[in-house]
């Protein structure tokens, strides 16, 4: 009974040593964060995908460095990142370091209301998770996850984004070529105000209702001009044309799969 009782204080005491299990929903309210981030921002589909590669990258790195069995990430050119100088890490709050740091790079161009928002939700889900964990995984954890975030950052860095950034793009003209048959003309409202939603009487069809304007309209009423990291989704004209010189991801070649 004796033997019995001590093993059991034992694994209870090693027990209480080890950080609580992360909670996914830590993930999910990244996951859905960004989602409106993007949405506010009003990114087109390429610019949202790769940020989001780079924004998940950085959370599942960040649980990944207190849980070694999780697979290392395989993607193109990813670093080789730093490892806990200390066992008192845990994962979530070393995820939510990193995914700050990163998101910090990706949207330093972004509506301050839209940083703002990101940076309360780091806030709050590192200030919840420290209340379970403790404050003695607080700082290594927070470390390790800023080292991670910044190596992630240098990754995003070098993918060539930079670079076709600006770039001016006149599509070619020819039987089967592409024709822009979406002139802005057709769904820019006219004569807006530039304090509000308010349309002139010379065009009293083409008046934005708060709810129901559509994602289209949006951007064209309210553009975003000057960004270079952020640029807004062209529904008007072509999207992304150098997109094939930037680095893919799992693909070694944009045209490795034949059509």
């Amino acid at each position: 009974m004796r033997r019995t009782l001590l093993l059991a204080a034992a694994i209870a005491s090693a027990a209480c040593t080890r950080p609580s299990p992360a909670d996914p929903g830590i993930v999910a309210e990244w996951m859905h964060s960004l989602y409106g981030a993007i949405r506010v921002e009003r990114l087109s589909p390429p610019v949202a995908s790769r940020l989001m590669v780079y924004a998940t990258a950085a959370v599942y790195s960040g649980f990944r460095a207190a849980d070694q069995s999780l697979a290392p990430i395989a993607l193109n050119g990813f670093p080789e990142l730093p490892k806990p100088a200390s066992a008192d890490v845990d994962g979530a709050l070393a995820a939510i370091a990193a995914e700050r740091v990163v998101l910090d790079s990706l949207f330093r161009e972004a509506l301050p209301t839209t940083r703002a928002a990101l940076a309360r939700l780091a806030d709050s889900l590192s200030a919840a998770r420290t209340k379970v964990v403790g404050e003695r995984y607080r700082a290594h954890s927070e470390t390790i996850g800023r080292q991670i975030g910044q190596a992630i950052v240098a990754w995003s860095r070098a993918d060539n984004f930079d670079g076709t950034r600006g770039r001016k793009y006149v599509a070619p003209s020819g039987p089967g070529l592409w024709v822009n048959d979406a002139p802005a003309p057709i769904y820019a409202s006219q004569n807006m105000s530039g304090a509000s939603e308010f349309v002139a009487l010379d065009n009293p069809a083409n008046v934005l209702q708060a709810g129901k304007a559509s994602d289209r309209g949006l951007v064209l009423n309210r553009p975003k001009p000057g960004l270079k990291t952020l640029p807004v989704v062209n529904m008007t004209g072509t999207s992304e044309p150098y997109w094939a010189e930037i680095r893919p991801f799992a693909l070694k070649r944009w045209d490795e799969c034949p059509i």
